[in-house]
């Protein structure tokens, strides 16, 4: 009978074990993530259309962030600050993604942009953010003044 209790609780101990995720070395996990090959994307002065490359589990939404002097005019007079219309536009997001083997699939994909000439002779920066679930992630786009 001993033996017997033994067996089971040895058995019960096995099968806790098994159903433990860090006892399965094959398992793959789904986190969601956003990852970019880059940490800056550097684009010359005259300006076009690029794509920037990034990896994911899908990408949900795409903002592009100006500093202050590139997304408003201030008004001389008044002070007043008017919105303008950017230097940097997205033109669309590309996904090109292998078959799905994952609950959450891998995406390759692209952010293409639209970036006018830089002719305010500084250098322009902007942030893109692309964000997959809840998670995001982020690459510093720099233009190079004439």
């Amino acid at each position: 009978m001993k033996k017997l209790s033994l067996l089971a609780i040895v058995a019960m101990a096995l099968l806790a074990l098994s159903c433990d995720p860090d006892h399965l070395p094959f398992k793959i996990y789904d986190t969601p993530y956003v990852e970019f090959y880059d940490d800056s994307f550097i684009i010359s002065a005259a300006g076009g259309e690029f794509i920037v490359p990034v990896s994911s589990t899908g990408v949900d939404n795409v903002t592009i962030g100006l500093d202050k002097e590139d997304s408003f005019e201030v008004d001389p007079d008044s002070g007043d600050l008017t919105p303008k219309d950017g230097w940097i536009t997205l033109v669309e997001v590309i996904n090109e993604y292998d078959v799905p083997t994952r609950a959450l699939a891998k995406w390759d994909s692209g952010i293409s942009i639209l970036v006018e000439p830089n002719t305010t002779g500084r250098e322009r920066k902007a942030l893109i953010t692309v964000t997959s679930f809840m998670v995001k992630g982020s690459i510093e786009v720099i233009q190079r003044a004439e």
